[in-house]
Formats: C-alpha cells, structure tokens, sequence
C-alpha cells in the first residue's frame, strides 16, 4: 500500500506559502528564501517511520511521527547558531521525506540520532532534553547531543554544540525513543575542550531505562568514543544522571551519544 505523505510550508503565523504531496515520496522545492522563522509542516500516516531531508548542512535522519504530523520552524536569531551558518540560507531549497524500508528498519543502527530535533519538541522522535540548558542558550540544549555532528575540542555555537548545564551537580539528560526499541550499545562523546582546563570529564554516572534496570558507568579523560556494551533489551528512554566530576569549578558537558540496536 502506497502511504500519502505532504510537506506545507507556512509563515510563522500559519500563513500557507506552498505545498507538495506525494506517494511513499514527497519533495517540497522552494525558489526563495526563507522568511523569519518560517514553519514546515511534515504530514504522513500516524506510527511513520520517515527519512528527513531538510537541509544540506542538517544531517538527514530516520524519525518515528506517532501522531503523523510534525511541525519545524525554521531557527532564526541565537537559535540559528547551533547550526552551520549557511543551513536554511539562499533563494533556493528542497525538502524531501521518504518512507523508511523494513530491511532498513530492522538493520542494526544508531536509534539516538536526529538533526530535526528541537528543545521543546515532541512530534518527532527520538527526541532529547535535560533538566538544564547553560543560560538558555541553544548550543547548549540537550538536541545538539543527537545531531551527529561530534567535533569536540572546544564550546559554544557551531561547530563545538553540545548539551551542558553549567556548573550544577544535578545534571539529568534524557534520550526518548517515543517507542520502544532493541539496544545493546552506548557510545559516550565527552566534550573535550580541555585547552587550559575549560571542560573537566564525567568520572561516572548513571544510565537509567523505562523498565527501571539502570547501569553504572565510569567515563576517562578522552575525546574518543566511550562504548558501553550490553546483553539486547527493550526500552523506550535513556536517563543519564548522578553524573560525578572531580573538580567542581571546570565544567562538563557532553557532545554526543549514540545509541545502536534496532526496531521491535
């Protein structure tokens, strides 16, 4: 069965500017520019599994939209730099979102990574916050975690986005899958900004899952990956938290998490 899938770009006051609609693959193609913060609208059958492509500079991602909508407005102001500067810019773009093969769903992959990922979003999964954000700053929001983009030996806006949350001792993130998958690895990027003592590691944390079993993890001083290993198991979130730095005055934060099993 062919699904119906459509793409609707509006103003930021749900004003219509064009559409495209489509079978199994739908590509919205703009001759302009992009107004300010201007909404793009992904429409396609409720418990999809769709492939986003937004932008050259936004790596295209694999998402599950459960209520079969989901709404991005493109990011203008401070927003904007967590991306590369020349995402979403010019007078031409295309977007395009393709239903997702089931050889595709059932091959082994990182489940944590989406670039369309934003603070507040829920439609879209997976989706990651945290219990805080340095400042409110978007470079520092829990989503540049899950973006693929690793570049890790310095802070701020792109390319170094990552999530931190300042100097706190009670730090939490949180990866939701929005449905429940099969893992069995964690992949750990510490930033690693450690240029005259900026950033310091996490020694060790916690990694809590939605039937309750957590994990004890001890981190090393490296920009490397850390890869945590598991026997396969069923879980619809990822919490990391109790998370134990050894100076409290150097800061933590981390650059990316990948997540590798596949679907149910």
């Amino acid at each position: 069965m062919r699904i119906m899938m459509k793409i609707t770009l509006t103003d930021r006051i749900g004003r219509q500017i064009t559409e495209a609609e489509g079978n199994d693959e739908v590509k919205l193609i703009m001759e302009q520019a992009y107004g300010f913060e201007d909404i793009l609208i992904f429409e396609v059958n409720k418990d999809a599994y769709v492939e986003i492509d937004i932008d050259p500079h936004i790596n295209k991602s694999i998402v599950f939209i459960p209520t079969g909508r989901f709404v991005y407005q493109i990011p203008a102001g401070h927003k904007k730099m967590a991306y590369h500067p020349e995402a979403f810019e010019g007078k031409k773009h295309q977007v395009t979102m393709r239903v997702v093969s089931s050889e595709t769903l059932s091959t082994r992959r990182n489940l944590a990574m989406n670039g369309l990922d934003t603070r507040w979003g829920d439609e879209c999964f997976p989706h990651a916050y945290a219990n805080v954000v340095t400042r409110d700053e978007a470079w520092f929001e829990g989503k540049n975690a899950i973006d693929g983009y690793i570049l890790r030996d310095g802070h701020g806006a792109w390319p170094y986005q990552s999530w931190g949350g300042g100097l706190r001792d009670d730090l939490a993130f949180t990866l939701d899958f929005g449905r429940e998958v099969i893992i069995d690895e964690i992949i750990i990027y510490l930033r690693a900004d450690y240029v005259d003592n900026h950033d310091i590691h996490w020694e060790s944390g916690m990694l809590l899952f939605s039937d309750g079993e957590n994990m004890a993890i001890t981190m090393k001083k490296t920009g490397e990956g850390q890869s945590f290993k598991f026997k396969p198991k069923k879980t619809s979130s990822i919490r990391l938290d109790q998370l134990k730095r050894e100076v409290s005055i150097a800061f933590s934060a981390l650059s990316q998490i990948e997540v590798y099993g596949v679907e149910v």
